[in-house]
């Protein structure tokens, strides 16, 4: 993956992402101050704007059981399978996220992951930049992971580190310093669909929080409610 392309990237994640965040139609959004396996990063991700679609018709929002969620990894979606064991075991689970057949037989997953991590970056004060390279390394199984620095000298031990780690540097304007590796080894299974499906829930809370500014509420004297989606 070429500097030029990398940068790319992050500046078009970044420059639409006001726009982005108000559509969930499959465009890029950057999902700000999301903390992930304990680190807090900015996300840059896509949309499933059909699942997204669907789940806001559904009442739905995101799914952060992560039980439930590595159990679904072992159905395809939109299929029905017959298992009784497994139909029990969804007993009091919404039709949304997966549908019983009143056989008492055979279920059908409908959930899906509502949007694919693409890249994760990790903000660096001065002086904590090894710390931020060895945080980013922690998503090496799942995507791209970034570190952006506060300064823009920074130590050769932090460059050797983060090379040796497939870590991207960014300077404090965003340019690429040292380009990020793709995952080794992508890894999809309940523990990385948790990651998106809490991405997702801080999309649609930021989402949500912007509706709210934007639209000022009717002038009835009564509450009114922010949907988020």
């Amino acid at each position: 993956m070429s500097t030029e392309y990398s940068m790319y990237r992050l500046v078009l994640a970044s420059s639409a992402a006001l726009v982005s965040s108000s559509r969930g139609d499959g465009s890029a959004v950057r999902v700000k101050a999301v903390t992930l396996l304990g680190v807090k990063v900015t996300a840059y991700a896509v949309i499933n704007g059909t699942e997204h679609q669907r789940r806001e018709a559904a009442g739905m929002a995101a799914v952060t059981d992560p039980a439930l969620l590595d159990r679904l990894m072992d159905l395809p979606v939109a299929v029905p399978v017959s298992d009784p064991v497994f139909w029990a075991e969804m007993t009091g689970q919404p039709c949304g996220i997966i549908e019983r057949s009143e056989d008492g037989t055979s279920v059908t997953r409908r959930l899906e992951s509502p949007l694919v991590i693409e890249d994760v970056v990790v903000d660096a004060a001065g002086g904590r930049e090894l710390r931020a390279v060895q945080d980013a390394s922690l998503f090496a199984g799942f995507t791209r992971r970034w570190v952006g620095v506060a300064r823009g000298r920074i130590p050769v031990s932090t460059m050797l580190e983060a090379k040796l780690c497939g870590v991207g540097i960014l300077d404090p304007y965003r340019k690429v310093l040292l380009p990020a590796e793709e995952p080794v080894a992508s890894t999809m299974d309940g523990w990385s669909w948790l990651l998106q499906e809490k991405a997702y829930r801080r999309w649609l809370s930021r989402r949500s929080q912007d509706h709210a500014t934007v639209s000022p509420s009717p002038a009835t004297g009564e509450a009114s409610v922010v949907r988020a989606g």
